[in-house]
């Protein structure tokens, strides 16, 4: 009977340990937060405002941004299915050229 109480003894300790310790994360994320928020506050109060006066400038012509796609992705899909499809693996493919059919 002794070893029971001392192991529940034990599981006790852990267990209030670990609660402990969560309460402890709570009020130090809790604390965090206002602390941020008070700085956010402060950045915004801190900023005037100043009115903006519209001015009349020719409009400019917006080019689109240009899409740069990583095809080493699609390749190494490609080149997975076809290896399925074959029944061998990747290392026994070599792809040389990708091109789109449309």
């Amino acid at each position: 009977m002794s070893n029971f109480m001392a192991g529940f003894s034990t599981f006790l300790i852990g267990i209030l340990m670990v609660f402990i310790a969560l309460l402890l994360l709570i009020v130090l994320i809790q604390c965090v937060g206002k602390v941020i928020g008070n700085m956010e506050q402060q950045k915004t109060v801190a900023t005037p405002v100043t009115p903006v006066t519209p001015v009349m400038e020719p409009k400019k012509v917006v080019e689109e941004p240009v899409v740069v796609v990583d095809d080493c992705e699609i390749v190494a899909v490609i080149a997975s299915v076809i290896a399925l499809s074959l029944g061998t693996t990747t290392d026994k493919l070599q792809v040389k050229s990708l091109r789109r059919i449309r």
